[in-house]
């Protein structure tokens, strides 16, 4: 398991990404009863799974579950008491918990001296966790600069939001993905400074990780399968 520990990974985290847009199409009674709770297990796994992936060290591994902890415990009480210091609490400790975790993944990526399968699992990890990071992010905005975000085509039966956690999760994260690969659909609009000022910098995070780290990998890829023909040949 250990060994394939960014590929599962990656599997909680496109997990979470399916299920925030699906709670959505549940009906008003299942999404009330179920929707929050549904999030939650899908978060908890991501998050167990990142403890995981960053669990070869001792320290990591403790830094990691003091911080993921506390965090889904805040989120689980905000679920059942619906009261914004939670929200803001629990969604500020999943920033640094996801900070940390794209930090360490990052750092294992610049140490590695061959691409396998994990490395490319872990390079989509760490891409994928910067929009969830960025996800929470727009939520902690949107809790504290109320109009924020301007939505043009929200649920026509429910206003739109960006609480990251809820049945809303997928606007957050559809939001993020789009702006971190500069798709630009404007049906979201960051409308306040600082949105916009975060959309910015997240599309500009988004392509300096495609131009330095992805090229990178490619690099060391061909590096080493030109090493290991140059071998055979004079094994011959």
């Amino acid at each position: 398991m250990s060994r394939y520990r960014f590929a599962q990974l990656l599997a909680a985290i496109l997990l979470l990404m399916l299920t925030a847009p699906i709670v959505r199409h549940f009906g008003p009674e299942l999404r009330s009863k179920f929707a929050g709770t549904v999030i939650t297990v899908s978060l908890t796994a991501m998050f167990l799974s990142a403890v995981f992936a960053v669990s070869k060290r001792r320290k990591t591994t403790i830094i990691a579950l003091s911080l993921a902890g506390p965090a889904l415990a805040l989120h689980v009480l905000w679920l059942a008491s619906d009261r914004l210091e939670f929200e803001f609490a629990g969604n500020s400790l999943k920033v640094l918990f996801l900070g940390y975790v794209v930090i360490v993944i990052l750092g294992h990526l610049f140490t590695v001296d061959r691409v396998t399968f994990d490395t490319i699992c872990a390079s989509l990890c760490a891409y994928l966790l910067i929009a969830v990071l960025w996800a929470v992010g727009y939520s902690l905005l949107y809790e504290f600069i109320p109009g924020s975000f301007a939505f043009a085509h929200a649920d026509p039966n429910r206003q739109g939001s960006m609480h990251f956690g809820g049945d809303d999760a997928g606007y957050a994260i559809y939001y993020s993905l789009v702006t971190m690969t500069t798709l630009g659909y404007g049906d979201i609009v960051p409308t306040s400074p600082a949105a916009r000022m975060s959309a910015a910098v997240q599309a500009f995070v988004g392509q300096l990780y495609l131009a330095v780290l992805v090229a990178r990998l490619v690099a060391m890829h061909i590096m080493h399968s030109h090493a290991d023909k140059t071998g055979r040949s004079d094994d011959r």
